[in-house]
């Protein structure tokens, strides 16, 4: 921590601004540099001679500014290379390096199937696939996604269906078209870092809610809503990303209930809902007014599809209408055209299948390598809780120099929640179960050896 002490009188305004003025000059000066800890609230306050308050107040401005970042137990520091947004970015394997750091689709010969797709749509009315269309596709490829939905145990229409760039495109245009811009957004203490990244570029103060087995704890949501106001609430509640939690039907009814009372939006994050072999209903179909689904043929098809869905409820419907025209205008109709091929041919379920037995075999290894982690059959990753007195960042720095990749429980963390020590294993991402064991084996030979004396706080 440093023993920096700003000087706040060439600055103009009330306190805690001259302060978020002074941080701010500070870091364009390189006084203060990237990864750097602040003091803490009360020692910076009594340097300064003012109040706790007024340093907490400037601290969260600089937070919101995209200056500094903070996490309960881990104090305040200046953001740099290390903020775990900018390190979130595809990682390849080599040779020598075990990636389990990022869920992308397990590699399939999914050329054999797009292959003859594309033969198709060429031989078909390409020039019309090749032109602009409506911002949510045509209603007769819109019918064709709640068909197959309905037959998933999705229930929507047509009229609510638009298509994205896939989920991640789909929780900008919710962040949009709902006006949640610099507003205060509820999710998972630990939630998906994607959500996250876009919060951050939109200004919203996030705030991360307990959690327990089943994802998040409805007397925390409770809690949460009766203290401050909030436009949305983001949440996964199957396969839950990091931890695998997987809600209830009596945990989903509650969530609902309750953001209900509260005249909450809850933005359904689905990705991973059709990859369990069974799944309770969605929330959407619980309630279909105030619930914003995201789906995606990323995880379960092919990621380079980039092609998603959004389920609005009907009073958003120009909301998301307009977002989507303003952030790409449409998504490219021949990508939607081949996307329903894809359904429409019945191609998906058997991707999905043959996922479901290579990740069953990728979980039992897991079961004996490592039995402390949490899997469930379908989930494309586990968490692994650390023992002590190892911390995440310290056990994804050493598994690093091992040649493995994993993502610290800190790339999860929601707003000021404090993340418990873990790490995200992702058991999809290497090409062979060969690699997939090997990679499991060094963690585990890893967790075998000394943990670190001196963890850092």
């Amino acid at each position: 921590m440093t023993i920096w002490t700003p000087d706040l009188t060439p600055f103009e305004g009330p306190l805690y601004l001259k302060l978020v003025k002074a941080i701010e000059q500070a870091i364009a000066t390189g006084i203060l540099s990237p990864e750097t800890r602040l003091p803490t609230h009360r020692a910076l306050a009594d340097k300064l001679g003012v109040t706790v308050g007024t340093v907490t107040r400037a601290y969260t401005e600089a937070e919101r500014r995209g200056l500094l970042a903070a996490r309960v137990g881990h104090g305040t520091w200046v953001r740099g290379a290390a903020d775990p947004a900018n390190e979130w970015v595809i990682r390849n394997e080599d040779s020598q390096r075990i990636e389990l750091w990022q869920n992308l689709p397990v590699q399939l010969d999914r050329g054999a199937i797009i292959r003859p797709l594309l033969t198709e749509l060429a031989q078909g009315d390409l020039n019309g696939l090749l032109g602009y269309d409506k911002e949510a596709g045509r209603p007769a490829q819109r019918q064709l996604f709640v068909d197959w939905l309905a037959e998933q145990g999705i229930t929507a229409s047509e009229d609510r269906l638009l298509f994205s760039h896939g989920a991640q495109h789909g929780i900008m245009l919710a962040l949009l078209a709902t006006g949640c811009v610099g507003e205060t957004l509820f999710c998972e203490g630990l939630s998906y870092p994607g959500m996250l990244g876009n919060a951050r570029q939109l200004k919203n103060q996030v705030v991360g809610l307990a959690m327990d087995e089943e994802g998040l704890l409805p007397e925390a949501l409770d809690a949460a809503c009766r203290t401050r106001r909030a436009k949305l609430l983001y949440l996964t509640p199957t396969l839950q990303n990091p931890t695998t939690a997987t809600m209830s039907q009596a945990r989903r009814d509650a969530i609902v209930a309750i953001a209900r009372r509260h005249d909450l939006l809850i933005v359904e994050d689905d990705v991973n809902g059709l990859l369990p072999e069974s799944a309770l209903p969605p929330l959407v179909n619980l309630a279909p007014e105030r619930v914003i689904y995201l789906g995606s043929l990323a995880k379960i098809a092919c990621g380079g599809l980039r092609v998603g869905f959004v389920l609005s409820p009907p009073a958003l419907r120009n909301g998301f209408a307009q977002a989507m025209r303003l952030s790409s205008w449409m998504v490219s109709p021949l990508l939607i055209e081949l996307a329903c091929k894809l359904v429409s041919q019945r191609q998906i379920m058997p991707l999905i299948e043959h996922q479901r037995k290579i990740l069953a075999r990728r979980g039992e290894l897991l079961r004996h390598l490592l039995p402390g982690a949490r899997w469930q059959p379908g989930s494309m990753h586990a968490w692994l809780p650390l023992p002590e007195p190892w911390r995440s960042q310290e056990f994804a720095e050493a598994a690093n120099t091992l040649d493995v990749g994993v993502a610290s429980g800190e790339h999860f963390a929601a707003g000021q929640f404090a993340a418990p020590q873990g790490v995200r294993l992702s058991l999809s991402q290497p090409a062979t179960d060969a690699r997939v064991a090997e990679g499991l084996e060094r963690l585990a030979g890893l967790l075998r050896g000394t943990p670190p004396t001196n963890p850092l706080l």
